[in-house]
């Protein structure tokens, strides 16, 4: 991975989301890293967003695009500010 661009939108796959707690981890090629990622990142109008006990969710293997920034939270070094879906991933993958 090059240097990280705060600026640059990535695209990605939802590796984990964890509803009860409104959290979970995006997969990119594109990082060499993980990204956490929280509820309240989720953009609103995002189609397929449902509010589930106030939360936005997210589920395992949605496509999503997102903007990151460098930070130490629960474990992973970078962490998700802005957060829209692009829908179900339809690719199988290993």
């Amino acid at each position: 991975m090059s240097s990280l661009d705060n600026a640059r939108t990535y695209t990605g796959v939802v590796a984990e989301w964890h509803e009860d707690e409104g959290w979970g981890v995006i997969h990119s090629s594109d990082l060499d890293r993980l990204v956490w990622a929280h509820f309240s990142c989720i953009d609103s109008s995002s189609h397929r967003v449902v509010e589930a006990g106030g939360f936005r969710v997210l589920k395992q293997g949605d496509r999503v695009r997102f903007t990151v920034e460098q930070a130490d939270q629960d474990g992973f070094q970078l962490r998700a500010t802005w957060i829209t879906t692009e829908g179900p991933n339809e690719e199988s993958s290993s």
